[in-house]
């Protein structure tokens, strides 16, 4: 490693998309690890909703064995649109006229199910499930050691917490950091409600929205501010439900909630409520927006999704244990869906990390190559300046979405996507 004789062995804290990712990578290269997850089992989660890999697939595709690339088409939402070449366009509808009102410039992307691409990314992976951080610890200069909640630990020379938004890992970081003002590891709540479902819809209302698009579109009520978001999860050819002629979608409304506002529209606590209350948010909506959310079954399980994120702090807000840990993903940048990035970022800190990792890892214990202390200060450096305006764009791509006459071609809600510095948004911390 560098500068030890220390065999490599990475722990990584998380078995998402980014965690799973990086496990393979690893595994192309040789480099030993251990993958570590809190959910009891493979299922626990659900079976999840969509995720866009757009402006990071050059990266991603980097990352995975050839095996892999090659078994992508499984995770696809639409396996046909995909062959035919179809991008979609991503479009932003006024939900009282149906009026096409802005369309995100196009780019080259995968549409695909965020579970069966888990799932595929397990291939080969031994995860040990039920194990939820709860310490790390520097043991030497080249060695780190972590314990989890049923007693066990684990050490390696590099962990990376890739635990998702409510990172136990940055908790932990962060409070080993050692600044004199210790930086809120706790993520910030929009002032935004959102209920969703992943339903079965018949293709005789599935296919007018296809109609608009084929993987997914966004629209905004110019008469309330509430927000709809609409994509497919699967197709007739590639679902094994008993009634193939369906389509899964997922299904979104969200609206604004104000601390001082005395007509706020609260969550009911029953899900047949919330299914009613989803119905009733789509009144006044023209179709076929408002036939798709009055189909959705009142027998329907909601889910709640609370819109937070987690600005990116400055470097050295958490401490790296000279070098043995450190953070990618949600753990280190967590924001909101709204301009569909979150993942995309996560993949490039990956992508970035291991590509400077890599040599460090596999070089002599006398080569010339540089630390690993050197490379997670500078993986670090990049991460956070690339990360924290990106938060903060997606930040106010939300609260433009629940703020109509907001939505302008300067809203980063419709504005294009990308790793990328641009205005300054840090007022929006205030």
């Amino acid at each position: 490693m560098g500068s030890t004789s220390t065999p490599p062995h990475v722990l990584i804290i998380g078995a998402g998309i980014t965690g799973l990712a990086l496990a393979q990578a690893l595994r192309k290269h040789g480099v030993s690890f251990a993958v570590y997850e809190r959910d009891p089992d493979p299922l626990h989660r659900g079976k999840g909703w969509g995720l866009t890999i757009h402006w990071s697939l050059d990266a991603f595709l980097r990352l995975l064995p050839q095996h892999l690339i090659d078994r992508l088409p499984e995770t696809y939402v639409d396996p046909d649109a995909v062959a035919k070449g179809e991008n979609g366009n991503f479009l932003l509808f006024d939900l009282r006229t149906g009026e096409t009102k802005w369309k995100v410039p196009p780019a080259k992307r995968l549409r695909v199910s965020r579970e069966r691409l888990r799932r595929l990314l397990m291939d080969g992976i031994d995860v040990q499930w039920n194990k939820t951080i709860s310490s790390i610890s520097q043991i030497s200069e080249t060695a780190v050691r972590c314990e989890f909640s049923d007693n066990s630990s684990a050490e390696g020379t590099l962990l990376v917490g890739c635990d998702g938004s409510r990172s136990k890992t940055r908790s932990l970081l962060c409070s080993l950091a050692g600044n004199e003002t210790p930086v809120r590891s706790e993520n910030y709540q929009l002032p935004v409600r959102l209920i969703g479902v992943s339903a079965a819809l018949p293709s005789r209302i599935a296919l007018k929205m296809r109609a608009l698009d084929p993987f997914f579109l966004q629209a905004g009520d110019p008469a309330t501010s509430n927000f709809f978001w609409f994509s497919f999860l699967d197709t007739p050819i590639n679902n094994d439900r008993e009634d193939r002629d369906t389509y899964e979608c997922q299904i979104l409304i969200s609206w604004p909630y104000r601390k001082d506002g005395s007509n706020n529209i609260e969550i009911p606590c029953h899900n047949v409520d919330k299914i009613k209350l989803m119905h009733s948010l789509a009144d006044g909506w023209v179709e076929p927006f408002c036939e798709v959310v009055q189909s959705i079954p009142e027998e329907t399980e909601p889910k709640i999704i609370s819109l937070e994120d987690w600005p990116t702090p400055p470097k050295g807000s958490w401490s790296n244990l000279g070098g043995t840990a450190t953070l990618v993903g949600d753990s280190a940048h967590a924001m909101t869906m709204f301009r569909g990035e979150a993942g995309n970022h996560g993949i490039l800190d990956v992508s970035n990390l291991l590509e400077a990792l890599i040599p460090v890892l596999t070089s002599s214990p006398h080569s010339p190559a540089k630390t690993q202390e050197e490379v997670i200060n500078e993986y670090e450096d990049e991460m956070t300046t690339r990360t924290r305006p990106a938060v903060l764009r997606s930040r106010k791509a939300c609260l433009d979405a629940h703020d109509y006459p907001s939505i302008t071609a300067d809203s980063p809600l419709v504005a294009r996507r990308g790793a990328f510095e641009d205005d300054d948004l840090e007022y929006l911390l205030n």
